[in-house]
Formats: C-alpha cells, sequence, structure tokens
C-alpha cells in the first residue's frame, strides 16, 4: 500500500521536528557539561603544589659574600662584601656589571653580617665595630635600540642608625616605613637598644636628613634573635625559648612590655613575614610559629600566637619569606620545605643537592636562588597558587590584625603587602541565609494560593489569578532590587515591629472573619462562592495593613519606647542595618513565589478529580478534602516546586546585590545584610586580575553555586517526574 504524498509530508516533518527537539536536547546538555568543563579548568589549577626546577644556572661566588639577591627579572645577581663593595653580576655568565661602595666603612671596619628584608628593598648590615645601617637597594634598567635590558645599581645613601659601637652585635633587625626606619639591636653587654630614624627632607636641596632617638633595656634576657614588626614592635627569642615583645610608649620615652611566654625548645631565627604584620619563630626541635601583635579594645597592642605550623621540620636551619606572599622556605639537611604561614601548612618538599647553606626567592617569586659557601644556584620555581587551601577556604583563621581566628571575606586592600582573605564561608552562609528568608514566607503563601486557586477558584477567576501571578516571575530581578533598596529599605526601618506583627494580625482577622462567616444564613452565603470571599477581602486586609504599617513608627514607641532599629541592639544584641535580610527576603519573594505557585498548582490540578469527587460524595467539606485527598497525591509536585525555587533563591544576583548591604558576615540575623556567591561574583570578578589567586577562587566558587543548583533542581525535576509517574 503506497502513502499519499500528504501522508509522507507529515510523516517528514513528524520526523525533522522529532530531530529539531532531539538536538535541543542534545544541545541543552552539551551547553550545561561545557559550563561545568569550564568552570573545572579555571578552578583545577588551584590544586597544583608548588614546583621548583631539578637544576639551574650555577655560577661562582667571589670571595664569599655577607649576603646576595637578584634584581626583579632575575637578569642580574648582586653580591655584598664584607669591604662593603655592592657587585652586580650577570647571571648568564657570571660577569661584573656594576660595582659600588656605598657604606664607607672606616679604616679596619668590615661587614660581619646582613640581613634582607621580606620585600628585598633593604638590607640591614652590621659591621665588625658595632655600628648597625639600613642599606636600600635598588638597581636600575636600561634598554637599548633592540630592547634588550642592561642592569646598572642605583647611588643610595645608608641610613646609620647605630653609628657607635663597642663590637659586633649579638642580634639585630631593621624596618623601613615610609618617613620612618626602624632598628633593633642587642649590643656586646646583653642590652636592647631600640631606635626610631625619621627622614627628613629638605625641599630647596633635596637632601636627607635622619633624626634619630634611642631607647635602651639594660637587662632584657639572653636574646638569640629579634625582629622587627610594623610600629616598631620588637619580638624577642631566648635560649630557654620564651619569647617577649616591647614598644615605644607614645611620647618614645620608655619601652614597654606587650607580653613573655614560658620557656619551650630554643628560639633559633625569628623572621618577619611581607608587610612586618607577623614573623615566624623557628625553634630548635624543627617547629615553626607565627606570632604578632594583636591590638585589644582598649589598651596596648599584645603579643598572640596566631597558628602553628601542623608539623615539625627535622633538622630546620633557616627560614627565608617570599617577596609577596605570606610564603616562606624551610631549609633543612637536604630538604626544602615550601609552607603557608597563615594557612599554617606546608605545601611541597624538595630535595636539595649538598652544601646548600642558604635559600632566597626571586622578587617576583618566579625563581629561587640555592646559595652555596662558594656558588649561588638559580633554579625556576613556581608557587602556584599557595594562598588558596582548603584551609583559608573553609576554616577560622587568625589573619594579621585580627583579634581571633575567623571566617572573612576581603579581598584587595591598600597597599602591595596586603593579604586577601578568601574564606568562602561568608559567602555560603550569606547565600542560604537570603535563601532562608526568602523561603520562609513565600513557601506558605505560594503553597496555599495554589492550594486555593487549584480547589476552591472556578471558571474566570482561575484563569485570572494563575496568568497574573506568573506574570509576577517576569519582572527584572534589578528592577526588584532596584524597589527593595530605595523604597522596601527606608520603609521598613522605621516600621520593622509593624512589618513583623501583619502577618499575625492578618491570620487572626481571617480567622475572626471565617467565624463570622459560618455563623452567616446560609441562604446569605449561597449568594456568594466561597472561593470570591478573599477578593472581596482584600480591601478589609489592604486597609488593616495600611492602618497597622502607618501607625508603624507610633507603635514602636508605645511598645518598645524607642524605635526599633535603636530598640533591638540594645535589648536583643543584635546589630540593625538598614539594607539587610528582610528586605532581601521581601524582595525575593517577588521573584520565588510565582515560581513555586505555578509548579504547586500544577500539582494540585494534576490530581484526578475522581479522588476529590469520591470524597465529597462520602461527606468530607472541600478543606477536608483539599488537605486530606487533594494534597498527599500532589505533595512531590510541591517539594519539587519549593526545590526549585530554592535554586532560584540560591541563584539570584541583582536583589541581593542591591538590597543588602553586600558586607561578608557570618551572623544568621535578619537585621543585617549579608554576601552571597552570586553577587559576590557580579561584584568582585570584573575586577579580579586574570589568572591570578582572586580570579580562580571566583570560578572555584562559580562551580560550588553550580554544582548546587544542579543537584537541587536534578532532584527537584525527578521527584515531580515521579510524583506524576504514582498518579
Amino acid at each position: 500500500m503506497t502513502s499519499s504524498p500528504s501522508f509522507r509530508r507529515r510523516r517528514a516533518a513528524d520526523r525533522a521536528v522529532a530531530a529539531l527537539v532531539r538536538f535541543g536536547g542534545v544541545g541543552v546538555v552539551l551547553a550545561v557539561l561545557f559550563i561545568a568543563f569550564y568552570l573545572v579548568r579555571e578552578a583545577l589549577p588551584l590544586a597544583a603544589a608548588p614546583k621548583l626546577e631539578e637544576s639551574g644556572r650555577r655560577l661562582p661566588a667571589v670571595a664569599a659574600p655577607v649576603a646576595v639577591g637578584v634584581e626583579d627579572f632575575t637578569e642580574a645577581l648582586w653580591e655584598l662584601h664584607r669591604d662593603g663593595r655592592l657587585v652586580l653580576r650577570d647571571v648568564a655568565d657570571g660577569a661584573e656589571l656594576d660595582a659600588a661602595a656605598p657604606l664607607a666603612l672606616g679604616p679596619g671596619e668590615t661587614v660581619v653580617e646582613a640581613r634582607l628584608s621580606p620585600d628585598q628593598a633593604t638590607l640591614a648590615v652590621a659591621t665588625s665595630s658595632g655600628r648597625l645601617a639600613a642599606l636600600p637597594l635598588a638597581f636600575a634598567v636600561d634598554y637599548d635600540d633592540d630592547l634588550e635590558r642592561s642592569h646598572r645599581l642605583e647611588e643610595t645613601t645608608p641610613r646609620w642608625l647605630i653609628e657607635e659601637g663597642d663590637g659586633p652585635l649579638a642580634a639585630f633587625s631593621v624596618l623601613a616605613e615610609d618617613a620612618t626606619v626602624w632598628g633593633a639591636a642587642v649590643r656586646g653587654d646583653g642590652a636592647l637598644e631600640l631606635v626610631r630614624g625619621r627622614i627628613k627632607v629638605n625641599r630647596l636641596t633635596g637632601a636627607e636628613r635622619l633624626s634619630r632617638k634611642v631607647l635602651r633595656l639594660a637587662e632584657p634576657g639572653p636574646i638569640t634573635d629579634l625582629a622587627l614588626l610594623e610600629g616598631g614592635a620588637v619580638l624577642a627569642g631566648f635560649a630557654d625559648g620564651g619569647l617577649a615583645a616591647w614598644r615605644a610608649d607614645r611620647p618614645f620615652n620608655k619601652l614597654e612590655e606587650c607580653g613573655r611566654t614560658p620557656a619551650g625548645a630554643a628560639v633559633r631565627q625569628i623572621q618577619p613575614l611581607i608587610g612586618a604584620g607577623s614573623a615566624l619563630v623557628a625553634r630548635a626541635d624543627g617547629a615553626v610559629e607565627r606570632w604578632m601583635m594583636v591590638a585589644p579594645e582598649t589598651g596596648r597592642p599584645i603579643l598572640d600566637e596566631a597558628a602553628e605550623m601542623s608539623e615539625a621540620v627535622p633538622g630546620l636551619r633557616l627560614l627565608a619569606p617570599s617577596t609577596r606572599q605570606r610564603v616562606f622556605f624551610a631549609l633543612a639537611d637536604r630538604e626544602l620545605r615550601i609552607g603557608h604561614a597563615t594557612a599554617a601548612e606546608y605545601l611541597a618538599a624538595v630535595r636539595l643537592p649538598a652544601g646548600v647553606e642558604r635559600v632566597l626567592p626571586s622578587p617576583r617569586e618566579d625563581h629561587l636562588l640555592l646559595i652555596g659557601a662558594d656558588w649561588v644556584e638559580v633554579r625556576g620555581l613556581e608557587l602556584g597558587y599557595p594562598g588558596v587551601t582548603a584551609r583559608t577556604l573553609f576554616a577560622r583563621i587568625q589573619y594579621e590584625g585580627s583579634p581571633a581566628p575567623a571566617w572573612t571575606w576581603q579581598s584587595t586592600g591598600g597597599s602591595d603587602a596586603y593579604e586577601p582573605k578568601i574564606s568562602l564561608v561568608p559567602l555560603i552562609l550569606g547565600t542560604f541565609k537570603g535563601t532562608l528568608w526568602a523561603l520562609l514566607p513565600s513557601i506558605p503563601l505560594a503553597v496555599l494560593g495554589a492550594l486555593f486557586t487549584a480547589r476552591f477558584l472556578r471558571g474566570r477567576a482561575r484563569e485570572i489569578v494563575k496568568p497574573a501571578v506568573e506574570l509576577l516571575a517576569g519582572i527584572p530581578s534589578v528592577i526588584l532590587g532596584f524597589v527593595g533598596a530605595l523604597y522596601l529599605a527606608p520603609a521598613m526601618q522605621d516600621r520593622m515591629l509593624a512589618v513583623f506583627l501583619l502577618p499575625f494580625v492578618l491570620v487572626l482577622l481571617t480567622v475572626v472573619l471565617a467565624v463570622g462567616w459560618a455563623r452567616l444564613p446560609l441562604p446569605s452565603r449561597r449568594r456568594l462562592h466561597e472561593g470570591w470571599a478573599p477578593f472581596l477581602l482584600m480591601a478589609v486586609y489592604a486597609a488593616v495593613g495600611a492602618a497597622l504599617l502607618r501607625a508603624g513608627p507610633g507603635l514602636e514607641q508605645a511598645l518598645l519606647g524607642a524605635p526599633f532599629r535603636e530598640w533591638a541592639p540594645a535589648a536583643l544584641g543584635l546589630p540593625f542595618e538598614q539594607r539587610n535580610a528582610a528586605v532581601v527576603g521581601l524582595a525575593m519573594g517577588f521573584a520565588v513565589t510565582p515560581l513555586i505557585f505555578t509548579l504547586a498548582e500544577d500539582a494540585f490540578r494534576n490530581v484526578p478529580e475522581t479522588l476529590a469527587e469520591a470524597s465529597l460524595a462520602l461527606g468530607a467539606t472541600p478543606w477536608q478534602t483539599s488537605v486530606r485527598v487533594i494534597f498527599p497525591p500532589a505533595l512531590p509536585g510541591v517539594v519539587a516546586a519549593v526545590m526549585l525555587g530554592l535554586g532560584r533563591a540560591v541563584g539570584e544576583t541583582m536583589i541581593v546585590l542591591m538590597a543588602t548591604g553586600n558586607t561578608s558576615i557570618t551572623r544568621l540575623n535578619i537585621f543585617q545584610g549579608f554576601r552571597a556567591l552570586s553577587a559576590n561574583l557580579a561584584v568582585e570578578l570584573p575586577e579580579a586580575p586574570h589568572g591570578e589567586s582572586l580570579y580562580r577562587t571566583l570560578f572555584l566558587s562559580a562551580l560550588l553555586l553550580f554544582a548546587f543548583t544542579f543537584l537541587v533542581n536534578t532532584a527537584a525535576e525527578t521527584i515531580r517526574v515521579r510524583g506524576r509517574k504514582e498518579l
């Protein structure tokens, strides 16, 4: 039997449409997989461990220099020799490029020891006569016609903090802060001196003059090492393992002790980190601790242990800090550990050749210098993203200046030494806080409204109500956020008590009206269908609600004796902010409620009508039928609707961004704002440096948000489909 041409055309059209539908479905799946793949690809480098090249360029050192380093490009190596000469050599072939003698030592005076600051911009130099200088390091770069670089030393002037000595210093440290240079030293007689040098520049000649003031502590104890922290605080370690800190008083008249710890393993080295906000303490048993000064609300700063490394390093000899991050290198016997001080964990361990006495990272952290007795080897270094670990993302961390460990998100700061704080916990808690307060009013309102519309409304009323509610879902979220920020937030600030009382007042009013309805004669009730009654009562609800909100400020004054925004912090201990979670809950309710309402109403209407008819025939009331007969089989669809609403609330961006203060806090206080994952992405990602730690951390947070919404939506759809099959 041959088919007709029209049948063949219809079959071809059906096949084309089926192929198009399949293509669309496969395209959606591929798009979702591509998004997941892209997010994983951008976030995966965070898991890479630091890497050090197995070999590098080795140069012979000339006359065993006191200190060695490299300039920014790691193309020239500088050496400070005992006679005070500063020599610049080519890393490629060891040829001398430049030389200078900036220290101008006296007859017979030599450089005994030199310490490089964490930012490698200042060299602390101690001489054989007991003098101490802060020598700035600066290098000039010249370019020829072929854009080839050449390097030379820039002329710098040493700042002598201790000009007269009585023998070599037992320990010393230097800290340069803008126009102030600090110096601390332990004299040969064991006395501790703190020097404050103020740099004054002649505006006419440009000449610098250093004015010094000195404080002396005669018997601090047997100090083995010391370091200067920001503000000129002195952190010292003793032979018995104890630590002590001193700080000059405001008029700079005396040293005040800021803390002292009990004895323990002997202190071998105290190494300040970049920014001098904290310092690492290396002990004889291989333990490494991070200490810093913490400023309480009142009183002077106190010494506090911020963290201790997760494990000891056997044979620990030296600590070397990174120039840009809170990363350090722990040198042991033929082993190098790379650790992160803030996370308090070691990230990698590398075997080293014999004879390595010191290590030093390059200024750009892309090379590592292995320094032996008569040689220097330059190896390539890839630190990766050491500041992004499971601890920094999800654990409580005590950052510099913080009084206690906390979850903190503060990705940017005002200086190069600022340490990004990238805990995702405040963002995750903020996301669920906004979701909680958005769903709390939306779920009962949407589900009960859907039940009423599906089971009680009839005819044209149902056809009007449902599309009207669905239209609310089409309102752009930026409009809802705009209204929430500029209207709801100021309006609710003076009427918060009335807003919380409004649901209870309306429920009580509904009960009273229901009792009155039940007392009406039956003929009177039959003239008005039950489904239309709420529409007639909307004017009553609106009038009562408007009256309550209008009386809100006076009601707060009468019941609480003060505005709610002042009463809540004083009486409940709950801080109050104008843009808070309550505002977000109401604004986001306009976006979430229509979605839950539509899906829940479909679930109620999909229940076979025969069940309702059988229940009514057995004498059940319409309400009993709705609750006990219709609701149970529709429950999977209702749960799916709520879960989809949850996914919608979790991913909301503009409402959260505009209607909250966007502050990353961890409190669930409804009267405070929050920062959600989605809003944080919208704010931070456009400004994040491409490929850096913040950029990849934001993609990791996007991956978490994607995974959660994907799982919630998938579970909701699975529940909905299974529930429909069971009907």
